[in-house]
């Protein structure tokens, strides 16, 4: 029995999806992914947004799993998926890579707690998804981008540096370097208070005031042996290893520079030779 089959079983979400009467296709971790990052909502009220719903399993299992708390939305590019209203679930049918779509969405549903892409993992696709979808998030939200590893995928164009995992990587850079730099303003590291990345799955959470700039703080405790030893290590080298060490790099440079200075005249003399055997051969034929 494999690691990820033993954890499935304690999984409530994985209950879900084995006893959905419709198929749903996940990878095996995503279970116990899910378990950890929607236990907070258990007892809330909360809006739940699928992208991707094909042939519907993932709706009944969110349905189980949420049990009455949860009202289920699902999108899909597929006009058929709209045979799942007849269930409950409010269906939109829309291109998710399309700006107008998502405006039009968000006005008729207005904001929610958790939009889970498991669409056409196109890089176009879950950069529309995201920055179309943010700032329409209710603080302490989730947005979930499944099967992340078709970042690495030639069938969707990568990898590539515009490819969605690298756009994900540049949001944490800005994140750390928000306290530090005046440059950093865009509006989505503004609502962004932690990114988790697992195997095939990123997960934002959205939460501006703790997404606020972070400053330096100071109590009002006694200052005690405050020496800063943080370039101790580098003080520590004796005078004489400094003084060694910038001898090797002085014979080093000269060095360097010399051979530099008689490279041409020795590759001069190289090719002068091979043409003096060159035209002994030609000579003898």
């Amino acid at each position: 029995m494999s690691a990820h089959k033993k954890i499935n079983e304690e999984s409530a979400l994985f209950k879900a999806f084995e006893s959905s009467e419709y198929r749903s296709i996940k990878h095996t971790n995503y279970f116990y992914i899910y378990d950890d990052l929607l236990k907070k909502y258990s007892d809330k009220k909360i809006t739940l947004v699928e992208v991707g719903i094909a042939s519907g399993g993932s709706l009944f299992m969110w349905k189980k799993f949420f049990k009455d708390n949860a009202r289920i939305i699902g999108i899909d590019f597929n006009p058929g998926a709209k045979r799942w209203e007849k269930y409950g679930f409010e269906i939109y049918i829309g291109n998710q890579s399309s700006s107008n779509f998502w405006e039009t969405f968000y006005k008729k549903v207005g904001k929610i707690d958790v939009l889970i892409d498991d669409g056409g993992h196109t890089n176009e696709q879950q950069l529309c998804t995201f920055l179309s979808s943010y700032k329409n998030i209710n603080n302490d939200g989730l947005i979930i981008f499944e099967d992340t590893h078709a970042s690495y995928m030639r069938e969707f164009g990568n990898p590539s540096k515009y490819s969605f995992i690298n756009f994900c990587k540049n949001i944490l850079d800005m994140q750390n370097q928000k306290s530090i730099s005046k440059k950093i303003n865009y509006n989505y590291v503004n609502k962004i208070h932690k990114i988790d990345f697992f195997q095939s799955i990123v997960a934002f959470h959205i939460d501006e005031k703790k997404a606020e700039k972070n400053d330096s703080i100071i109590n009002k405790g006694k200052l005690v042996n405050s020496e800063d030893y943080k370039n101790k290590d580098v003080y520590l080298l004796s005078s004489i290893d400094r003084v060694k060490s910038k001898l090797r790099s002085f014979v080093n440079t000269k060095f360097y520079l010399a051979l530099k200075k008689i490279y041409p005249y020795v590759k001069f003399f190289i090719y002068k030779i091979k043409n003096i055997k060159n035209k002994k051969f030609f000579n003898k034929n």
